[in-house]
């Protein structure tokens, strides 16, 4: 049928009870004044959802790609003219390279210790983001729910981390 959802009724209405405890717990972790709350609570909202159901919703073809396509549009209308303009950008190109270089180096050690391949490792470790570095890493021939399972660690706890510690750098916390 023309027009067709990639899924059918039934799926999207097992979609419905994670999906909204995922945006209930989210939104109480934000008002709650949590760090990174709205991020950390809806991933663990849906997440204990799916862990802990006895038959857990399944994911639709093309949710990912839409959500992305969202955050990352939503990313993109912070962006000004005079942030791609001058000296910031070689500082962030440099940046991110000196983490690819960090992530090679910890994918080599980490590999001799827990026996998994530094190509997988690799992809974990990578600065990026859980719906982008999963499937690249599935793509060249690695393990995503590793990869995957690495960046939902470190997504929880740079967003609870991140923000306590920059309190600690304002000159306001002093």
């Amino acid at each position: 049928m023309p027009g067709a959802l990639p899924w059918g009724y039934t799926q999207g209405m097992e979609l419905i009870r994670p999906l909204l405890l995922g945006l209930f717990v989210g939104m109480a972790f934000h008002r709650l004044g949590l760090p990174g709350g709205a991020v950390v609570g809806a991933m663990l909202g849906a997440g204990l959802y799916q862990a802990l159901s006895p038959a857990p919703a399944p994911t639709p073809a093309g949710l990912d790609l839409a959500a992305q396509l969202l955050a990352r549009a939503a990313v993109g209308l912070s962006f000004r003219r005079e942030l791609l303009e001058g000296w910031l950008l070689p500082w962030a190109a440099l940046a991110a390279l000196g983490f690819l270089v960090l992530a090679l180096a910890l994918a080599l050690v980490y590999a001799r210790f827990l026996g998994i391949s530094p190509h997988t490792l690799f992809f974990a470790l990578s600065p990026g983001g859980i719906t982008g570095m999963g499937p690249l890493s599935r793509a060249e021939g690695g393990d995503a729910g590793l990869v995957g399972l690495f960046h939902t660690v470190r997504v929880f706890l740079v967003f609870l981390l991140v923000p306590l510690l920059a309190r600690l750098l304002s000159p306001n916390h002093r």
